[in-house]
């Protein structure tokens, strides 16, 4: 029966992990996230870039 436990709490787990990357993929704001920096970047005028204002990251946006 510990098997079965352990199987289930997994499950469960991985439904939660999933749930949680599709609330992050569906948010407008994106995350930093470089060596732990947890801010937001903010996207330029022209849209085509966004920089992190705490530590200069620069991402490309397609």
């Amino acid at each position: 029966m510990l098997s079965r436990s352990q199987h289930t709490f997994t499950v469960g787990r991985a439904a939660s992990m999933r749930r949680l990357r599709r609330r992050v993929a569906g948010s407008a704001r994106l995350y930093c996230s470089t060596n732990g920096c947890a801010s937001f970047l903010e996207v330029d005028v022209d849209g085509h870039e966004a920089v992190c204002p705490v530590c200069g990251y620069r991402r490309r946006l397609s």
